[in-house]
């Protein structure tokens, strides 16, 4: 199992904070997700991530202004 401890963004409401999580839980890599503290953890689905999944995170990740490393080595 390998879950992300990335540097979450700045969420400029709480419709805003649920639309991230909404969208972060529906793609199909991803088993859980949570705020701890400043970061979220990402805990990814045993097994490789499809291209698509990869495709997802990174424009979340992007629309968000998140840090998009650590996802690099998921494609691998």
């Amino acid at each position: 199992m390998t879950v992300l401890s990335v540097r979450g963004p700045i969420f400029h409401s709480p419709g805003d904070e649920g639309a991230f999580f909404w969208w972060l839980k529906k793609i199909a890599a991803v088993q859980r997700a949570a705020n701890r503290g400043r970061n979220v953890e990402i805990q990814l689905r045993p097994g490789k991530a499809t291209n698509d999944e990869l495709r997802e995170l990174r424009s979340l990740f992007h629309r968000y202004g998140m840090d998009t490393t650590d996802l690099e080595a998921l494609g691998r």
